[in-house]
């Protein structure tokens, strides 16, 4: 005999791919004519950014461009110069699945880069790069929330649970003029440009996200003025606000909002005057959030028949649940020193790449990582040169999660960067925007079907109404019902007990 079975689903992310694609770049770069020779490389780099990102099919497909900088010495070995090689590149990458509506999580990585003059006007140089993406598909785990028998007991429990509403992303840009101030020398062209972008705020509208931020972006740039050899540094901060379309999304929803720059386009322009102190800036967002509602969800552990011997088929199901979403900001002070000489003044300086690692411990995420500090400065003699370094942190935050089963995903950002001389080094903060998602393994037996023997009924002796047990301390009434079979609740009413355990060893009536 089968039985129906009543069924709850709870919707689930299932991740589709996590991992790397690596791209190879290999580049002959000629000097334009109104570059000078190259006396020493200072710094050679790559940097490719994601453009746009999407799933067709079971196919992820990512499309950006890379641009390799080289910064160098002219043949005085007095001014920093400044060339750069700018491609596309696109990737196509193989799914487990296909998914119509998936959350794209997408950064690029440097794997590594050569650089060598093979004359003072040509570059000779091989790297690589790897688009990293972690592809999550909404799907839906059903469990059995009731056996439909009279004769069947039921062991349930309630899990509150996270369920995955829906996903949305989005890219969008943020314009605006900005202009030099005082004291700043107008511009004769952009030697480096790097933004970040900040969420302040969101809320939720008729289905919507409303989110408010700011992008901080920072410009070296050669003024006009030939005399001057030193680039110059300056920074704006661009306020926003953009309407996400997020299906699933309600005013108590629980959302993983991120915002990541994608690109770049600025170019100088004149103001009113002639002189070159405007920059016509347009800064690339991509925005993505997750949106997670609260749910109880009741499941069938365990089945037992009064009347006949059950087939009961289970499995272990292990679903990961969203427990909470921490962030936190943290300013990092260094002291950075170079083994020849002192620097005299810093031109500029910028973080390029930061990983992050977590332990939960004692009711704090225990944050663990690493950044890079690169760092363009004049020395003693007031000649520029280039140094780097490779820099570790710790921070505690404290968390409501705990427990064995806990998996946490972590990213870092490096914000603004301040520094000041300090005995012939550099003093640096750097802010570390940290950001985590707490997740519960749950791990329980699903019940994945139930059926009734009848050629094998539960033989009873009908002489006897009650029966007698002794039982020890601990003991429980589920475990005592089944072995008798018969109900737990008749158990506790029978013997004026309210807990499923016993409290102490005792004797117990069982009904028969």
């Amino acid at each position: 005999m089968d039985y129906m079975l009543d069924r709850e689903a709870m919707a689930v992310g299932e991740v589709i791919f996590d991992g790397c694609q690596e791209q190879p770049v290999d580049l002959n770069i000629s000097l334009p004519d109104y570059c000078p020779d190259i006396q020493r490389i200072l710094k050679c780099q790559i940097y490719p950014k994601i453009g746009s990102r999407s799933v067709s099919g079971d196919r992820l497909i990512l499309e950006g461009g890379f641009t390799v900088k080289v910064f160098y010495l002219d043949p005085e070995g007095t001014r920093i110069r400044f060339c750069d090689s700018t491609d596309t590149f696109s990737a196509e990458i193989a799914l487990k699945q296909t998914a119509e509506n998936a959350k794209i999580e997408a950064f690029p990585r440097v794997e590594y880069i050569n650089c060598r003059a093979t004359s003072p006007r040509r570059l000779d140089i091989h790297g690589a790069f790897s688009v990293c993406a972690k592809v999550t598909a909404q799907g839906r785990s059903e469990v059995v929330s009731n056996i439909v028998g009279s004769d069947v007991e039921q062991q349930k429990k309630t899990m509150k649970v996270n369920n995955l509403a829906g996903f949305c992303q989005q890219q969008f840009s943020v314009d605006e003029i900005l202009e030099l101030g005082d004291g700043k020398p107008s511009a004769d062209s952009i030697l480096r440009t790097d933004a970040f972008a900040v969420l302040q705020d969101f809320k939720v509208s008729a289905g919507k996200l409303m989110i408010k931020g700011e992008v901080c972006v920072k410009f070296l740039y050669d003024g006009t003025d030939e005399n001057s050899s030193e680039p110059e540094a300056v920074e704006f901060t661009i306020p926003f606000n953009q309407m996400l379309d997020c299906t699933g999304v309600t005013e108590n929803s629980l959302c993983d909002i991120r915002l990541e720059v994608v690109g770049i386009d600025a170019q100088i322009k004149n103001d009113y005057s002639g002189d070159k102190t405007f920059f016509d800036t347009q800064i690339h967002l991509f925005a993505s959030a997750a949106v997670y509602q609260e749910a109880e969800v009741t499941l069938v552990g365990d089945a037992y028949s009064k009347e006949y011997d059950l087939n009961v088929e289970s499995k272990q199901k292990t679903v990961e649940n969203l427990a909470e979403l921490v962030g936190d900001t943290t300013v990092q002070e260094s002291t950075l020193t170079v083994e020849d000489g002192t620097i005299s003044k810093v031109i500029d300086i910028w973080n390029e790449m930061g990983s992050v690692s977590t332990e939960i411990k004692d009711g704090q995420v225990i944050f663990k990582g690493k950044y890079n500090l690169c760092i363009l400065a004049l020395n003693e003699e007031n000649k520029p040169f280039y140094f780097e370094r490779l820099l570790e942190f710790e921070h505690p935050h404290a968390c409501n999660s705990a427990g064995d089963n806990l998996k946490c995903d972590a990213q870092i950002g490096v914000g603004g960067i301040s520094f000041r001389l300090m005995g012939g080094g550099i003093e640096a903060k750097a802010e570390l925007r940290l950001t985590a998602e707490i997740y519960n393994r749950i791990t329980f037996k699903a019940i994945a079907g139930v059926t009734a023997d009848e050629e094998k009924p539960v033989a009873r002796d009908n002489a006897a109404a009650l029966c007698l047990y002794y039982a020890e301390a601990g003991e429980n009434l589920w475990d005592i019902a089944r072995n008798y079979r018969t109900s737990m609740d008749a158990i506790k009413q029978e013997n004026g007990m309210e807990g499923d355990a016993m409290e102490k060893k005792g004797m117990l009536l069982i009904p028969m």
